[in-house]
């Protein structure tokens, strides 16, 4: 949380303490100190499964996590609606409808394990992306006129849905994606945090307030022009809050036991050295 969030949540809190009534002291709840030292963690072991190398199969992969979570979350519900159950058929329909979709969870898990090289949603795993493109939107119009140059590549077009994307840039290297990531996250958080304090600046009633809050827009929109000035010197385009980011290269890694670990070593070892 940065100075402006603060600055956010106490002049919320103030305007709602104007109306509150004052709430009964309550004393301090007393410390509590754990005894004995900190548990060491056992330590994680990573291996590398699998190369997504394209935008399709990046989203791919992220769509079919995604309905495996699904997936384990309507589990989760529907074990809680046997627990609640009242009757023996209800109970024994929750049972048989938990068991067919534990089936179907399996099945697809198993699935993804094979597509994927040993990926298992009972394993934690690391997906990280090491090329991504930024792609702005563009009106049929704007479409028509692009694929009409000589020098056009269909490739650079996107279609999300109803709506047409032009790639405007590549960012390769997973620590340049993770930057650029936090610097949409930068310019986005100033753009919310401006338009909150625009929005709560009217109801504002004391004097040190309000100049608190026109202190704070001007450091914000100061801070959000530079950030746009870099944005726009770094990719050759002014920043678009439609625009959007799509990986395009990606590495899966899934966590491993020492003994998996060990294994794999061995296995890679030359062959002098297994002897």
């Amino acid at each position: 949380m940065n100075k402006f969030s603060f600055l956010l949540a106490a002049l919320c809190v103030s305007l709602n303490a104007q109306e509150a009534k004052p709430a009964e002291s309550k004393a301090a709840a007393p410390e509590v100190k754990l005894a004995g030292g900190a548990k060491t963690e056992p330590k994680a072991y990573f291996a590398e499964v699998w190369n997504g190398k394209s935008i399709a199969e990046c989203l791919t992969f992220q769509k079919n996590v995604q309905v495996l979570g699904q997936q384990v979350e309507e589990l989760k519900r529907l074990q809680v609606f046997l627990e609640n159950a009242l009757t023996t058929p209800e109970k024994e329909a929750r049972g048989h409808e938990i068991a067919a979709k534990q089936a179907k969870l399996k099945g697809d898990n198993e699935s993804m394990g094979k597509l994927y090289n040993g990926f298992s949603i009972e394993r934690p795993y690391q997906l990280s992306f090491t090329k991504a493109v930024i792609a702005t939107p563009i009106s049929n119009e704007e479409f028509t006129k692009l694929s009409g140059a000589k020098d056009f590549k269909p490739d650079t077009i996107i279609a999300v849905g109803e709506k047409k994307f032009h790639i405007r840039d590549t960012i390769i290297g997973q620590g340049e994606v993770e930057t650029f990531g936090l610097s949409l996250k930068r310019i986005t958080d100033a753009k919310g945090q401006l338009q909150q304090l625009i929005d709560l600046q009217p109801k504002l009633t004391k004097d040190d307030d309000k100049k608190k809050v026109e202190k704070a827009i001007k450091e914000i929109q100061d801070d959000l022009s530079k950030s746009l000035d870099e944005f726009k010197k770094a990719r050759g385009f002014d920043f678009n809050a439609e625009a959007i980011t799509l990986p395009s290269e990606a590495k899966l890694a899934v966590q491993i036991t020492e003994e998996e670990k060990k294994a794999i070593e061995a296995k890679s070892a030359p062959a002098s050295d297994k002897k």
